[in-house]
């Protein structure tokens, strides 16, 4: 039995489309089809509902290259992640049914969490930073384990 499905069109959502003013330097290129991508499927209020694989295939990069993209977006704090397969726009760039209503949610965020400040820059290298020096201290503690244990029956006896 087949059951045919009419496509529902899209919810309209309003938004300022100024996303790309706020990009900060040195992401990585991938970082702007993903935040294209993600500003056309999302819902009202900026959700979106999509997975690494999903992105991958319609935008044709590898999911490597879609994970490092939303991972820098995530450090400009203009993508959240809520879930697996479940995103957030900042209110700042994310579409909404009136403008009241993107207002209203732009009062409600949190002053580190807005990127329209002076020193946005600086927050997003300085958050690339922590996850690098983060990464390293993973690795390091990886090698750590990996070396032999210690056998201090054979020290004491020399």
């Amino acid at each position: 039995m087949t059951i045919a499905v009419e496509p529902a069109a899209p919810e309209y959502v309003w938004t300022a489309n100024n996303a790309l003013v706020f990009a900060p330097r040195g992401m990585p290129p991938a970082s702007y089809p993903v935040l294209l991508h993600l500003l056309g499927r999302q819902e009202p209020g900026g959700r979106c509902l999509v997975t690494h694989g999903t992105l991958a295939a319609e935008l044709g990069i590898t999911r490597p290259k879609v994970t490092r993209a939303l991972q820098h977006l995530g450090f400009a704090r203009m993508v959240w992640k809520e879930g697996n397969g479940a995103y957030r726009l900042s209110p700042l760039i994310a579409g909404f049914r009136t403008p009241a209503e993107q207002l209203q949610a732009i009062g409600a965020m949190d002053d580190d969490d807005r990127f329209d400040h002076p020193d946005f820059q600086e927050r997003y290298e300085q958050q690339i930073e922590a996850y690098e020096e983060e990464k390293q201290a993973k690795a390091a503690e990886r090698q750590r384990r990996l070396e032999p244990p210690i056998d201090l029956a054979a020290r004491r006896r020399t």
